[in-house]
């Protein structure tokens, strides 16, 4: 499903923020991008200085972007292993994610009760409100999941639900830790759908999605105590 590739490159993106033509360059095959950016991308005003090469080589350097004047941008190769790439001035703007606009709009699809003091700790997590008295959070960065959902769980010490883009991050042992604490882990790419109309459509009903359930993950490694329960030990006696 093209909408997977929407959801795979926020998560690979740490500020939701990239130059234009890394965005189109990425999502232009995704059917839903120009609802996407005219409803859920705003240009920041500052230009990028360095793009991922199209064509990496051994090195893998990025490629500098050389500005001789607003009709003359080249991304140029600083080791000299390929011709530089033609730009235009849209190219190297940066463009970000409208974060309040797409958690708001996920929020009516969810029936979440939108909170406006949405920005939490640790770094890259936001609460977006709750769903039926549960609190539910979201976070694009799943490189660290276990520390974000052991923070979280040492700030509630209840359910919680947690809004993730994918689940490629999702290890047995975090699977096991929603599973114990009646908590529901949600995968956007695979709950959601962005709409014509800039809004999101739900997979399922509201009700399956939301409740408390661990989808089949690869079993990647065992160990004798969990990572995350290890934080539970910790705040248990510390109470």
């Amino acid at each position: 499903m093209t909408g997977r590739i929407f959801w795979n490159y926020l998560e690979e993106l740490p500020e939701q923020e990239a130059a234009w033509c890394e965005w189109s360059r990425r999502l232009d095959a995704w059917h839903r991008f120009n609802t996407f950016y005219t409803h859920y991308l705003r240009v920041e005003g500052r230009r990028v200085k360095l793009l991922n090469c199209p064509s990496p080589c051994e090195q893998g350097y990025p490629r500098q972007v050389v500005e001789n004047s607003p009709s003359d941008i080249k991304a140029v190769c600083p080791q000299n292993q390929a011709d530089p790439i033609q730009l235009k001035f849209r190219d190297i703007l940066i463009y970000s994610l409208r974060r309040e606009a797409m958690h708001k709009a996920l929020c009516v699809t969810l029936q979440i009760k939108y909170s406006e003091y949405y920005r939490t700790e640790p770094e890259n997590v936001w609460h977006l409100g709750d769903y039926s008295g549960t609190e539910v959070y979201l976070t694009y960065k799943t490189s660290t999941l276990t520390d974000t959902i052991s923070s979280i769980y040492l700030l509630l010490q209840k359910p919680f639900i947690l809004m993730v883009p994918t689940v490629k991050n999702i290890t047995p042992e975090i699977q096991q830790f929603f599973a114990k604490n009646n908590s529901n882990l949600l995968s956007m790419a695979d709950e959601l759908h962005l709409q014509q109309d800039g809004s999101f459509k739900l997979v399922r009903c509201i009700s399956e999605c939301m409740k408390s359930c661990n989808q089949p993950c690869p079993q990647r490694y065992q160990s004798k105590i969990l990572p995350i329960e290890a934080y539970k030990f910790l705040a248990y006696n510390e109470g």
